[in-house]
């Protein structure tokens, strides 16, 4: 589907400098922009096959990542880490998912840590002493937001905007997410 787009958008693009009817009536000066922008829409059309669609939890507790070409790409378990939860896929193809441990005196697994990828490699952990209870991506996939607590007894929830990349904290709050009076807009999507 995507080469279909692209072919298309190609052929209007070639009309509009002026290709007509397979011969060409181009001016000189436009000649240069050919190579360049036929690079541009067929490079759009690469990467979307490496672009993730889809991340799903391997029967060992591992991340699988679906490729839009089809590739399924394993990604290695953290120490001491049983499995996987919560998996969200980015608008740009970054995916991210959070990552639970086995905790002494506790009978289910723990998300103890947010584990974002892009392009083939784990671009950033964002860990927690705590539990995360939920997370998403936020402004195009560029921010992940998020909200960790205690495991019981939570009296506000504390949530947190980071730079997906960088790890940057770009805002923080603590709140009740039930409430919509004074609840920043990138707190939306998470839940208790």
């Amino acid at each position: 589907m995507h080469v279909v787009r692209a072919v298309a958008a190609r052929n209007a693009l070639l009309v509009e400098l002026g290709f007509k009817g397979g011969s060409i009536t181009m001016i000189r000066s436009r000649w240069f922009l050919i190579p360049f922008l036929l690079s541009v829409l067929l490079a759009d059309t690469g990467m979307s096959q490496d672009r993730a669609v889809a991340v799903s939890a391997g029967r060992d507790g591992t991340a699988q990542i679906t490729l839009a070409n089809g590739e399924k790409i394993t990604i290695q378990k953290e120490p001491g880490q049983v499995g996987i939860s919560e998996s969200h896929v980015g608008p740009d193809g970054t995916v991210g998912w959070l990552a639970e441990y086995k905790v002494d005196g506790v009978s289910y697994p723990i998300a103890e840590t947010l584990i974002i990828w892009r392009a083939g490699k784990t671009i950033r952990r964002f860990p927690t002493e705590q539990s995360f209870y939920s997370w998403t991506f936020y402004a195009q996939g560029k921010q992940v937001a998020y909200h960790v607590g205690p495991l019981h007894g939570e009296l506000k929830s504390h949530c947190e905007l980071h730079d997906a990349t960088s790890g940057r904290l770009i805002a923080a709050w603590d709140g009740d997410l039930e409430s919509e009076s004074n609840r920043p807009a990138w707190t939306k999507s998470l839940s208790r």
